[in-house]
């Protein structure tokens, strides 16, 4: 991801063209949204939704994730969230957070029946009407690919200006299709861990093999029994241990990936790029 931003970022500086001084802001803040890119996929794969992040303050424009994101459906799992079921009971929606954000910002009364709402102690009922309810799917996208999606405008929009060249604009259209790409491939790591029922059966098999062996041994080796079974439950179980750890490498802990190192690190290269490296120029017209 950080080797597809660099190149993305290098071709943005050099590749399109400058007119005003609004082009050259324009440009520093589109790769700039190309490093908030790598900084949100970091914490939208540690299920830290939403833009009020210290390290995406200073990154982001005005405008995107409007309607909040809760995660998608393998997150929501993850995450042991209660199940937001349709109502059953006369038709209400009751509960405040997914009634503001979903029920009012996130769609227009044109996309379904609206009753009537009321409010009351700052909690917000809404009345829908129950058949349209069912099924209804809201309006929601992930931060990760809300900011791809405003860096393709840009993109294009320099395309069809002529700021920006053929080969150029298919060689940013490849980075930011194999963006998206690594997004989903660090999704399935991250919200495929290892099923219970394994964990469960793997804990007990071990276990039992170890409370078992003794009997095995002490005929053979006597009181030596006593450190070997110390020694092969510390292996087994510290094996079983680690399988479980590094289900998911992209936390906080001492093992896991130094995500937050990566994303200082492209930062610093995108400063320099910014501050030392000349920028294009208009080109110029040829007598």
């Amino acid at each position: 991801m950080c080797t597809q931003v660099r190149n993305c970022a290098r071709t943005t500086w050099v590749g399109v063209a400058e007119t005003s001084e609004q082009d050259h802001l324009d440009k520093e803040d589109n790769i700039k949204l190309l490093l908030a890119y790598v900084v949100a996929v970091k914490h939208h794969i540690r299920l830290e939704f939403g833009i009020n992040w210290p390290d995406l303050a200073d990154l982001l424009p005005p405008g995107l994730q409007i309607v909040p994101f809760d995660g998608t459906a393998d997150q929501e799992h993850l995450l042991n969230r209660e199940s937001r079921e349709a109502p059953t009971d006369g038709s209400i929606l009751t509960n405040p957070v997914t009634t503001i954000r979903r029920g009012l910002a996130g769609l227009g009364t044109s996309s379904y029946n609206l009753l009537r709402h009321s409010v009351s102690n700052g909690e917000v009922t809404i009345y829908f009407d129950e058949q349209e309810w069912e099924g209804h799917v809201d309006a929601s996208m992930s931060l990760p690919l809300e900011i791809v999606m405003y860096l393709g405008i840009y993109y294009d929009q320099k395309y069809r200006e002529g700021h920006l060249d053929a080969a150029r604009f298919s060689t940013i259209s490849g980075n930011l299709n194999s963006l998206i790409e690594i997004l989903g491939n660090l999704e399935r790591i991250a919200n495929t861990p290892m099923p219970h029922a394994y964990n469960v059966h793997l804990k007990q098999a071990v276990t039992l093999y170890t409370w078992a062996l003794p009997f095995g041994l002490i005929s053979r080796i006597g009181w030596a029994t006593i450190p070997c079974i110390f020694l092969v439950a510390f292996i087994l179980f510290g094996v079983e241990a680690i399988g479980a750890e590094i289900e998911n490498p992209f936390g906080y802990d001492k093992n896991d990936l130094p995500l937050d190192e990566y994303c200082k690190d492209l930062e610093a290269e995108v400063k320099y790029l910014q501050r030392h490296i000349p920028a294009s120029k208009p080109p110029t017209a040829v007598q």
